[in-house]
């Protein structure tokens, strides 16, 4: 696998672009992706009970068909707790995309971020529609990642190139957020392309196990919200043979989608609002992934230990309470804790080590802290930020 420039429209028969249309004051703020070809879609969406109107809508129009080949968004305005309005407007920006880019409405996704509660500017978006659709471009991704962004400090886009049944085959990503981040998915958006020629059911396995292992194994706050999408289009433009989930290719491609969505997901949380630190919590030998994946969340969601991270101080005992609570049965007398590379828990009973090597490493950038249950053989990782003062405060006023 090589990395590639170029993000979303780094597979071919892609395109972007994005413009201003007065959501917000000073930067573009609705991009478009768009498939010259027509492409198989997919998306997985946020796990909160109450969902936004684009949500409803796209969750709707990949029910309704196999294929997609635009995706809209807009940032500035959540489109959440809107009512029929919401939906309507929210249908009626896929209704126009389609109509100039010579589409069904249904082959057009739609998602939205911003604030919730306020009503979408249908009429600047109509608007705006037009010069959109004229200004697709190959060269455009880095516009639609900056267009996307809301408290985000920069854009995160990636692309990878594989083989695949010996022809070249691209994934391209991009992905905002940095706060309302859970790993249930989060204030997050993330689109997926690929010219991989595949089937929707092998397309759909592999996206859903990629966001597990990726976007639903991070945190910054604790917070899921209405709006979290990821959308995936793969338009079979690399020429490869058909590849379903049983074939030998399909895991090749399946590795690299996860570590393209892993490389947007850590780079989510490098961008927590007001963090300055990264944290890897690993989960080593857990009867199954899944327990240790939930081991892991709750030791990166205690905002105790988020604090003495920031704060740069090695207190381990954050850990162990966290560990208690996680959910599942500890065997209480044989986890060991790693503070990097220094064992502070032996057998769930503190080694009595000096803490100079903690201390060092806790004032670092990025932290690692490994708990080994020694309850199997699967690992689960998580992926964190600490805590900061600056996030109370971009929190307390985002509104206003």
């Amino acid at each position: 696998m090589k990395i590639q420039k170029g993000g979303i429209c780094a597979p071919k028969g892609f395109l972007s672009s994005s413009i201003r249309c007065g959501l917000k004051k000073r930067k573009d703020d609705i991009g478009l992706v768009y498939s010259k070809f027509p492409a198989v879609g997919d998306g997985v969406f946020t796990q909160n009970q109450i969902q936004a109107a684009p949500v409803i809508i796209s969750k709707l129009h990949l029910k309704e068909n196999l294929m997609a080949q635009a995706i809209v968004v807009n940032s500035g305005c959540a489109n959440c707790c809107t009512g029929q309005r919401g939906l309507k407007d929210a249908g009626t920006t896929a209704e126009l995309t389609a109509r100039q880019l010579g589409l069904k409405k249904g082959d057009v996704l739609v998602a939205s971020t911003g604030l919730i509660g306020s009503f979408l500017n249908i009429d600047k978006v109509k608007k705006a529609i037009p010069a959109l659709v004229k200004g697709l471009s190959q060269k455009k991704s880095s516009n639609f990642a900056k267009a996307i962004m809301t408290t985000d400090t920069f854009p995160k886009e990636v692309a990878v190139k594989i083989e695949i049944a010996g022809k070249e085959v691209r994934i391209g990503g991009v992905a905002k957020g940095s706060g309302m981040i859970h790993p249930n998915m989060a204030t997050m958006l993330s689109f997926l392309t690929t010219d991989i020629y595949i089937t929707r059911r092998a397309l759909k396995l592999a996206l859903e196990d990629a966001v597990d292992k990726s976007f639903n194994a991070i945190t910054v706050d604790g917070e899921t919200s209405t709006n979290d999408s990821v959308f995936i289009l793969a338009n079979g433009a690399a020429g490869n043979r058909l590849i379903d989930k049983a074939d030998k290719e399909f895991k090749i491609f399946s590795n690299a989608l996860g570590q393209v969505m892993q490389e947007l997901a850590k780079m989510i949380v490098k961008d927590g609002e007001g963090s300055t630190k990264f944290a890897t919590i690993i989960v080593k030998n857990c009867p199954t992934y899944w327990q240790g994946l939930k081991v892991g969340k709750r030791i990166a969601s205690s905002n105790l230990l988020k604090t003495c991270i920031y704060g740069g101080d090695p207190n381990w005992g954050r850990v162990v309470a966290a560990l208690g609570t996680c959910g599942i049965r500890i065997k209480k007398d044989s986890f060991d804790i790693y503070m990097g590379t220094e064992k502070v828990v032996k057998n769930g009973t503190a080694t009595g080590r000096k803490t100079q090597q903690s201390k060092r490493l806790f004032k670092k950038k990025e932290i690692d802290i490994t708990v080994d249950l020694k309850m199997g053989k699967e690992t689960a990782r998580v992926w964190t930020c600490d805590l900061t003062e600056e996030y109370v405060k971009i929190n307390a006023e985002y509104s206003t």
